[in-house]
């Protein structure tokens, strides 16, 4: 198979791009890439939510405009992305390796268009579902390179490309299982169960072991030693996806924000819950930890050391004078 010598920028222009749109799966927005050239796409929208049935089709449109002073020839592919980090960060599949929760087989081709300055076209991406598909989550993204017609193919433009992200769900009963990795609190990235001051910063590492993305929010509340609550936390708020077979992390900072001047001192508790899925299913856990400003503490107590012994001193001084002016009085 020949391979097109035309150089994309897809690792830092579509990267950005499918982290922001990760971080905000609701948002109806357009998209530009733009490359040194001047050549520069806009699309929209970035984000696509599709819902199917096994054995039906599904379609949904990806607008284009050229919004370069020269015409684009507009050409699109299907990628596979699976999760490459814990920060929601995806990892785009550029070779022939199949994700298992791929749909671009299942995909029409996608037709090439030229698009003129400032002219917009809509694109029809079609995805026939096979009956024999399993209920779940499949993904991909929709990739779009514009390239100047007459240097189409000939290796000298470096074209720019982006792309729309497909969340496909197909209907039925799928595998929805949330846990709890971790759930830990630290202050200045050191963890422990044991801290001087605020902020605290609570991590919550959820494993996403369905077969389906999951959007989970939920809130850590913690409370004092005699069971007061000190504050609510928001996880994951506002939601953010875990794609299947993946860990993401989510940090809830305790600080003047949400406790104002208060100072903390003693021992603490908190309690992680999170709903998640259909059926609005809570995993939960917990921790306690002991806030101590010992450094204060410690100033404090030298303080009173160093107060003590000059106290002293003083008083056998002023002890020492009475006694020499008595003995004076009495000659």
């Amino acid at each position: 198979m020949k391979k097109s010598t035309t150089l994309a920028l897809t690792g830092i222009t579509l990267s950005a791009l499918v982290i922001g749109l990760l971080t905000t799966t609701h948002v109806n927005a357009v998209t530009a890439a733009t490359n040194s050239s001047g050549q520069a796409l806009e699309i929209g929208p970035p984000v696509i939510n599709l819902f199917a049935d096994p054995g039906t089709s599904v379609k949904t449109v990806i607008s284009l405009r050229d919004i370069s002073p020269t015409s684009l020839l507009v050409i699109g592919q299907i990628n596979d992305f699976v999760a490459g980090g814990e920060d929601g960060t995806p990892k785009i599949i550029l070779d022939d390796t199949v994700s298992a929760y791929s749909f671009k087989s299942w995909a029409t081709p996608l037709t090439s268009l030229t698009l003129k300055p400032k002219e917009i076209k809509n694109l029809t991406v079609t995805i026939n579902v096979p009956k024999t598909a399993s209920p779940g989550g499949y993904y991909g993204v929709v990739r779009f390179t514009g390239t100047p017609p007459d240097l189409n193919g000939t290796g000298v433009s470096l074209a720019a490309s982006l792309g729309s992200l497909i969340l496909l769900t197909v209907n039925g009963q799928a595998k929805e299982n949330l846990s709890v990795v971790e759930f830990s609190a630290s202050h200045n990235s050191k963890t422990g169960t044991l801290f001087e001051t605020a902020p605290i910063v609570f991590t919550e590492r959820l494993r996403n072991s369905g077969n389906i993305h999951e959007e989970p929010a939920g809130v850590v509340t913690v409370k004092d030693m005699f069971g007061n609550v000190v504050a609510t936390l928001g996880v994951n708020q506002p939601t953010r996806d875990i794609l299947p077979n993946s860990i993401r992390k989510f940090e809830s900072s305790l600080d003047s924000s949400n406790i104002g001047n208060k100072i903390l001192f003693g021992l603490y508790h908190a309690d992680l819950s999170v709903t998640y899925g259909a059926n609005k299913q809570t995993i939960t856990s917990s921790l306690t930890f002991w806030v101590i400003p010992y450094t204060l503490i410690a100033i404090i107590i030298g303080a009173l050391i160093v107060a003590f012994f000059a106290l002293r001193t003083l008083i056998r001084r002023y002890n020492k004078y009475i006694l020499a002016q008595a003995k004076k009085n009495n000659k």
